[in-house]
């Protein structure tokens, strides 16, 4: 036995409150005004959900009535010593006080009276009847599907004052006190039941029955018995009546199903929400539940979408119910309860986890708050409160209790002991084991790290280690074929002992066993070093590094990450763990150390950046702070972690005077927030947290020397509107610095949007408070009748209501807004809107120098040459430095400055190369605003050429050839036309602008197209001509072009040549193509580039199959130091595994050479492992084997070249019959399916001759994802079921789409031949 040591430590506490049903009933309603202040809920009174409740609406009380007395006072006689709000004993208290005083007033004088207990969920007297107004709110009740799961519960920021409550509720003397009170009643009360049996088996139940009460007043309980509807006939009721309550069996027959039969048809239907109501309707009836029925309810509670401690709560309510009828809970009752229990248990300890890290972060900047927003102040004083981890252990009492041989599944105890280990609760979590041990249940493997490491932080290192022994043995039962473990976390566990060992000071010990660990392994074999390298990541990683951050000793981690032999995924997480907590702790020395040692493709960067940049600006070191801030708006998989640092930094800016920076970076932050959360729960509460963090903007702009500027101030309206709307009273606050001066300053689009504010204010009412309000708006509807501005629907709406408002106080408003004289036509204001105002500089005179720039004067040459220096920058990613650049950009547009125009250009190619379209148009309407084309200026017509050159590239680029038309046809009549690198796109994006065309020909015709045009060709568009003219296997003119190319005297790139040496390649022509790899590899201007190399490989792998070609080539590459990509790897790997001598053992250990390199196979390397076992070796059961490794690891994405390997396999092995379920298979896990998957699926059908699924399959391809290769396979499936005219059909199809002659002659001649065979051969006939 694993923690047979210390069984002894193990107690049961709580375990009498549950068994004997004395919690107080949390299920059963209000029964007076005086028990909602003063009634506590029981057990469970302490738990979160509950502590945090709002009185009226979400707490639940009972209070004890008594017979002879009116409802809702205190009995007279019997006060007990315990006070009656600490009461949680469900009556039974009361019971022991009644009989105590009919034993001192009337020693068996009188006759005997049943004492009325509290009544039960839904209680109503059967004599009292309501009127049909309140039946019907009854009925309406009652039939609601959520009536026993209400909803309602905490608004995501609480009061302090709800906070304050529930540390006066937690009393521990005065909870023990009542707990011995009540173990003394419970033995009396069991006495007195053992001395008066005949008194039990004759006591009335009372009777059951639906609501009097709006379940909505309730919190999420079932019912309310408020004493003003108890009649007084119950208080007399005869003990001898038969009330027994009615059950399953003794339901009439009238019905076709029993209720308890109805709810656990829903719940196999998965329809919890109707659970409820029907659920209500058994007690309506008078119906007592089962336990059946209780499970299905339990079942609902738990699966209904809620946040998570109101789902503990409902389950708890539901749990003392059952107590309360006493009703014997089941294992599928326990084990249902303590599986929600326990996980919200350990949810707590790690949401617990995550906020002191937060606070540790962002804290300091709020100080007001422990943490940067108030709410999260509250949400911790919540997971602080959460007990749900002592009511699992109770319950857990209460069910070993109450049955003999009593156990659970394996996955429970792992919860549990899990939960108790994190919490520190060891005697709960050793006796929990010791049960399952008692009752032979096989241990989860899981369980183990989190209880050794419980054992080393209380320093019981002979507990940890006898524990990890326990491990062992069963882990080597385990491996002889024992079930004696279920799972196995060998590495973990041995990190976690190795990590024990150092937390209790034997550091010399925990080396000793890593070591003995690591020795263990077998590194001669491919096996044994991958099992090695796992095992030492883990173990150092896990073990050693861990345990020196644990102590912040960052130093020491670092070292011991740069010294040990780390995988380079293993090393990239350390360091960026070891950065994240350095920097949370302040050392600055080590974080960036850290960072500077990561690798720039870490794909967790954002995570780094979010602790860095937090440091930064704790340690006022804002400078230093801008640079990671890209770099955590560049990963958009991490977009909802911005609110804490866009609050943070935005506030550090305001502090350091760049408010207009700071407003417009927390505007933009906040659109991506908004953006980045899918569901519209998510975007509500993102929603709420932005106006906290707008008010603590406000808060730091609420000082004298932080006085935003107009536009700053308008940009955080702004914010607001795009969010939940104005934000009081910050929106007051900046509205409040705009006069008539900062006004006129305002843009029309900003006039506008403060318009719509301020009417929304007034309103509102706020004018009354302020009147500023009014000559504000006044002067806002004068400045829109001046420029002219229509208004738009909603902004129209708001003025009107506005004018309403301020009724017969302010008339002339309203009248001079109506009068229509001085409104615009519409055409005058969409012209206002479609350009900016007309430069004086227009009228100038013609007689200036070609080189003079009527904008020159605003030029920002500084921030220009910054700008495109971000924008060249090779060492952060693109979407990084366009981010930054934008941000310079805008903060020089707002201080009136402008960019050259070669920034223009620069800024328009960066955003077409991240496919962003949006900013594309936002940058060209920039440059319309800004330098307005005055064509009588060469200076301003060349600057303008290249910015339109820009954006008909960027429309290429991004697809959307007609805008690149348009603006084509703008450049000429400018006078100018597109350079040679945008006639290059031309040619190179021809794939995307239409369903199929004769590229070459095309391509011919633009290039001919910019030589008229006067275009000086660029090695760029030569390259683009050649690479399409190759493609065509036209390799006659590619080398005329190629020639001419280096007659113009432009020398070949290496783009140039590998774009030949591929054509030469298509065509087989392998003495030119060898030739050129020479003469590229000697040029001077040689770059090396891996797609030369890969095309060649290529080239003698799959056309020459001569494998040793294939390595020499691959061997000059490494010469080189290129590092081979992806498709480098693939074509090794055809190589080893389809060329003789096969040798499968070398195939497969490429995928440990991508490893080394820190990369990770691909399927499309699986998919070439597939083909060769399964067409080249005919090893269906290894391509089925590598197929399912494939798809079963959860790093490689299922892709449609795995599927059409082992295709291509079933079809080379006749194994048709599995193609239909392998296509499920594909469909299930969202692989589209592909013209080349389809081809060989076709193929296999066509050879079992089933025709009518060929075509099918043929058919469903959309036309635009036909390939040639497509129709030529239908043609031969149909010529082979000698089936020429529907043959004929595909050949006419394929022909209208255009494609070149040579691609569609080869499929002619198949149906050609197929032709002069028919004729040669006579008539067919099928019946033949």
């Amino acid at each position: 036995m694993v923690f047979k040591p210390f069984t002894h430590l193990a107690r049961q506490s709580l375990g009498k409150t549950l068994t004997h049903g004395y919690a107080q009933s949390v299920v059963a309603a209000t029964q007076s005004s005086y028990a909602s202040t003063t009634t506590p809920f029981g057990p469970f009174s302490t738990h979160a959900a509950n502590k945090f409740s709002k009185h009226g609406s979400s707490q639940l009380h009972s209070t004890f009535q008594y017979p002879s007395t009116p409802s809702g006072a205190t009995p007279s006689y019997g006060q007990s010593s315990v006070p009656e709000g600490a009461r949680g004993d469900g009556g039974l208290a009361a019971y022991y006080e009644a009989w105590q005083k009919q034993q001192r007033s009337n020693a068996g004088g009188k006759e005997w009276k049943q004492f009325q207990f509290p009544l039960r969920i839904g209680w109503r007297a059967p004599s009292t009847l309501p009127d049909a107004k309140e039946a019907d709110k009854d009925n309406a009740a009652r039939l609601r599907p959520d009536a026993l799961l209400d909803r309602s519960g905490l608004n995501r920021a609480y009061s302090t004052s709800a906070v304050d409550d529930i540390k006066e509720a937690e009393n521990v003397a005065t909870e023990a006190a009542n707990l011995a009170a009540v173990d003394d009643a419970i033995a009396k009360e069991i006495s007195t039941f053992q001395a008066t049996p005949t008194l039990i088996a004759t006591s009335p139940a009372p009777a059951v029955s639906v609501v009097d009460t709006p379940l909505e007043q309730q919190s999420g309980c079932v019912v309310d018995i408020s004493p003003s509807t108890r009649p007084e006939s119950i208080n007399t009721i005869s003990s001898s009546q038969d009330s027994r309550p009615l059950t399953d069996d003794t339901v009439p027959t009238a019905y076709s199903l029993t209720p308890t039969d109805e709810i656990l048809r829903l719940r196999e239907d998965g329809r919890f929400a109707e659970i409820p109501a029907v659920f209500e309707s058994m007690l309506a009836r008078g119906i007592q539940p089962s336990m059946e029925a209780y499970n299905g309810l339990l079942s609902a509670a738990i699966a209904l979408p809620a946040p998570r401690h109101h789902v503990v709560s409902k389950a708890l309510q539901i749990y003392t119910d059952v107590l309360r009828r006493r009703v014997t809970p089941d294992t599928v009752f326990y084990t249902a309860l303590l599986d929600l229990l326990s996980r919200r248990a350990i949810e707590v300890y790690q949401a617990k986890k995550a906020m002191n890290i937060k606070r540790s972060r962002f804290g300091i900047v709020n100080l007001d708050s422990s943490f940067l927003l108030p709410s999260d102040d509250s949400e911790f004083a919540i997971l602080l409160a959460d007990d749900a981890l002592r009511h699992a252990v109770t319950v857990f009492n209460a069910a070993i209790s109450t049955s003999q041989g009593q156990s659970f599944s394996s996955e429970l105890y792992d919860l549990l002991i899990t939960a108790c280990a994190l919490h520190g609760r060891d005697e709960d979590m050793i006796r929990i084991h010791t049960h399952m041990e008692e009752n032979q249940v096989v241990p989860t493997a899981s369980m183990f790290p989190p209880v050794i490491e419980a054992f080393a932080r209380t320093g019981d290192l002979r507990s940890a280690i006898e524990c990890y022994g326990g491990y062992r043995s069963m882990a080597m039962q385990h491996d002889a074929g024992h079930n004696s473990l279920i799972g196995r976390y060998d590495y973990s566990v041995y990190a976690t002992v190795v990590k024990s060992f150092l937390k209790c000071g034997r550091s010399e010990g925990g080396y000793h066993f890593m070591e003995k660990i690591l020795n263990s392994f077998d590194s001669g074999t491919e096996a044994g070093k991958a099992r090695l390298e796992a095992a030492q990541d883990i173990i150092v990683v896990d073990g050693l590094i861990q345990h020196q951050i644990d102590i912040h000793q960052f130093e020491k981690a670092l070292n011991l990450a740069e010294s040990r032999n780390l995988t380079p995924s293993a090393r990239n997480k350390v360091l960026a763990r070891i950065c994240s907590v350095a920097a949370d702790q302040g050392d600055r020395t080590t974080a960036i150390k850290s960072y500077n040692s990561l690798e720039p493709t870490f794909p967790d960067m954002s995570m780094v950046a979010l602790s860095l940049l937090a440091m930064e600006i704790r340690s006022g070191r804002l400078d230093e702070a801008c640079n990671f801030w890209p770099i955590l708006c560049g990963h958009s998989n991490r977009q909802v972690s911005l609110l804490e640092p866009t609050t943070m930094y935005t506030i550090a800016l305001i502090k350091h005077g760049q408010i207009d920076e700071g407003m417009i970076l927390a505007r933009e932050a906040f659109a991506r927030i908004r953006t980045s959360v899918g569901t519209a729960t998510a975007r509500e509460q993102a929603k709420e947290k932005i106006d906290e963090v707008i008010e603590l903007i406000g808060k730091s702009l609420d000082v004298p020397h932080n006085v935003p500027s107009p536009q700053a101030a308008v940009t955080l309206l702004g914010a607001m509107t795009e969010n939940n709307g104005p934000v009081s009273p910050v929106s007051e606050q900046l509205l409040a610095g705009l006069g008539s001066a900062e006004i006129s300053a305002l843009s029309w689009q900003d006039v506008l949007l403060v318009l719509r504010i301020e009417a929304a204010m007034i309103s509102g009412g706020t004018f009354l408070q302020d009147m500023g309000h009014v000559a504000r708006f006044e002067h806002l509807l004068h400045t829109v009748i001046q420029r002219g501005l229509t208004l738009d629907e909603i902004t129209s709406e708001h003025v009107e209501r506005a004018l309403s408002s301020l009724g017969d106080q302010r008339p002339d408003i309203a009248a001079n807004w109506r009068h229509p004289r001085h409104m615009a036509s519409q055409s005058q204001v969409a012209s206002m809107v479609g350009s900016p105002a007309p430069s004086l500089a227009l009228n100038a005179p013609a007689s200036y120098t070609d080189a003079y720039d009527p904008y020159a004067a605003t030029i920002d040459h500084r921030d220009s040459n910054i700008i495109v220096a971000v924008l060249d920058n090779t060492r952060s990613r693109r979407s990084v430095n366009l981010d930054e650049a934008l941000a310079r950009f805008r903060n020089m547009r707002r201080g009136g400055r402008r960019p050259r125009y070669i920034v223009y250009s620069k800024l328009i190619n960066a955003a077409a190369l991240e496919d962003r379209a949006d900013v594309i148009v936002d940058l060209l309407g920039a440059a319309r605003q800004d330098v307005p084309l005055q064509s009588q200026y060469p200076s301003v017509r060349e600057g303008w050429s290249s910015i339109l050159d820009s954006v008909i590239g960027a429309c290429l680029t991004v697809g959307n050839r007609a805008a690149a038309s348009a603006y084509h046809q703008e450049l000429l009549e400018l006078g100018s036309v597109p350079s040679a690198n945008t006639y290059g796109l031309y040619i190179t994006t021809l794939k995307e602008s239409a369903q199929t065309l004769d590229e070459a020909n095309e391509a011919l015709d633009i290039f001919s197209r910019a030589m008229k045009e006067g275009v000086e060709p660029t090695s760029f568009l030569y390259n683009a001509l050649i690479g399409k003219l190759g493609k065509a296997r036209r390799i006659e003119e590619a080398s005329s072009y190629f020639a001419q190319m280096q007659r113009r005297g432009l020398r070949p790139t290496s783009v140039s040549y590998g774009t030949m040496i591929n054509a030469m390649c298509r065509v087989s022509d392998e003495r030119h193509a060898e030739s050129l790899f020479d003469e590229m590899e000697k040029a001077p201007n040689y770059k090396p580039r891996p797609a030369p190399y890969n095309s060649v490989m290529q080239y003698f792998q799959t056309t020459k199959r001569d494998g040793q070609k294939v390595l020499e080539y691959y061997s000059r590459m490494l010469s080189k130091k290129i590092q081979p990509t992806m498709h480098t790897y693939k074509l090794l790997i055809d190589t080893y595994a389809t060329l003789e001598p096969v040798n499968m053992p070398a195939a497969e250990g490429v995928l440990g050479m991508i490893r080394a390199s820190g990369q990770r196979p691909e399927a499309v390397h699986y998919a070439s492992l597939v083909h060769a076992k399964g067409c080249v070796l005919h090893d269906m059961a290894g391509a089925w084997e590598t197929f399912n490794a494939a798809t079963a690891n959860p790093e490689i994405r299922p892709h449609a070249c795995l599927y059409q390997a082992l295709f291509e396999s079933m079809v080379a092995n006749h194994q048709i019959e599995g193609i239909e379920g392998l296509l499920g298979d594909m469909t299930c896990r969202g692989v589209e399916m592909t013209p080349y998957v389809a081809n060989t699926i076709i193929h296999g059908w066509a050879n079992a001759e089933n025709i009518a699924k060929a075509r099918d399959l043929y058919k469903s391809l959309k036309i635009a994802k036909r390939e040639p290769s497509t129709y030529e396979a239908m043609t031969r499936a149909f010529l082979a079921v000698h089936d020429r005219e529907h043959a004929r059909e595909v050949v006419d199809v394929m022909l209208s789409r255009g494609y070149p002659a040579p691609v569609t002659r080869k499929i002619q001649a198949l149906l050609d031949h197929a032709g002069s065979r028919a004729m040669t051969a006579g008539p067919t006939h099928p019946a033949a």
